[in-house]
């Protein structure tokens, strides 16, 4: 059986990007955002167990029953940073102000040689953080994805800026991975997201939001094998063009014996876990996995 969030149809959200997209680029902001607007009530009416998801999502971080008006306000924040991914992808970041907490940890991490994880979630804008780092700041990123859920969606963000795709790792292979020991050793910084795994994966349970969910070993797994410290990183959408982004040192390598490695990896992920959640409370219509996340499967 597919993982849940595998099972996210794209339903017509190619015509709808496409749209965005011309008008964005031609006709203006003001535009766009505008039209954001009825394709954000499309989805909401539409999208029956997204919307159950959402409200589920709304109820748990908020401590209360949500409506179709925070349902909105969901779907519709996210809607806003596919937008605002548009601008960033095609070299009009400028239109955006995003505010970085942090930075120095990278910088720390990147000048010693030995680089880092860095470890996101489908929280906020992880594409639009991936874009600051290379076009502005210079990091080396290598981001790691699983198969892409929505293929037709990503072909447009490649085509608006093709060298942005050059260094995502589609891991599903043994050969993917190969070469990131080489990169982690000239300091380069690799990426990917913790908040999401396949079954065929190791998985933690870890407790969030008072509740058993699954999380993926695979960055304690990464950290220990290439000798990389793990980094938190969540940019989450502050308002009309604006992000606050914040990287936090997380972990050093699990150096351990084999048999405190379960341990070791599980007290890792919990921490991690509790960040995530910290940050879903700070900014809770910034959650964007719009299935359901606690589902023993």
């Amino acid at each position: 059986m597919k993982q849940a969030w595998l099972e996210v149809p794209e339903r017509s959200s190619l015509f709808w990007l496409n749209t965005i997209k011309w008008i964005a680029l031609r006709a203006g902001r003001w535009l766009s955002r505008l039209l954001l607007y009825p394709i954000t009530i499309y989805f909401v009416v539409f999208s029956y167990r997204a919307r159950s998801a959402s409200r589920n999502f709304l109820r748990k971080v908020l401590g209360r029953d949500c409506g179709w008006a925070e349902v909105f306000r969901h779907y519709h924040t996210f809607a806003h940073t596919l937008l605002d991914r548009v601008y960033m992808f095609a070299g009009q970041g400028q239109r955006l102000d995003i505010r970085i907490k942090g930075l120095e940890v990278l910088d720390e991490y990147a000048r010693s040689g030995r680089g880092c994880l860095l470890v996101g979630a489908h929280l906020g804008s992880f594409e639009i953080i991936r874009a600051v780092g290379k076009l502005q700041s210079g990091f080396h990123i290598k981001a790691l994805v699983y198969g892409e859920s929505t293929p037709q969606v990503t072909g447009i963000f490649r085509k608006l800026n093709p060298a942005l795709f050059e260094d995502i790792v589609y891991v599903g292979d043994i050969g993917s991975l190969i070469g990131l020991d080489e990169h982690a050793r000239q300091g380069g910084l690799i990426a990917l997201l913790g908040d999401r795994s396949v079954r065929a994966d190791k998985r933690i349970r870890c407790e969030f939001f008072g509740e058993p969910a699954w999380f993926p070993e695979a960055p304690v797994l990464l950290s220990r094998i290439l000798d990389m410290p793990l980094v938190t990183f969540f940019c989450l959408h502050r308002n009309d063009g604006g992000y606050d982004a914040w990287f936090e040192h997380l972990a050093d390598p699990p150096r351990v014996d084999r048999n405190q490695r379960e341990t070791a990896a599980r007290c890792i992920m919990q921490n991690y876990a509790n960040r995530l959640e910290y940050y879903c409370r700070l900014a809770p219509y910034n959650w964007f996995n719009f299935y359901d996340f606690w589902k023993d499967e």
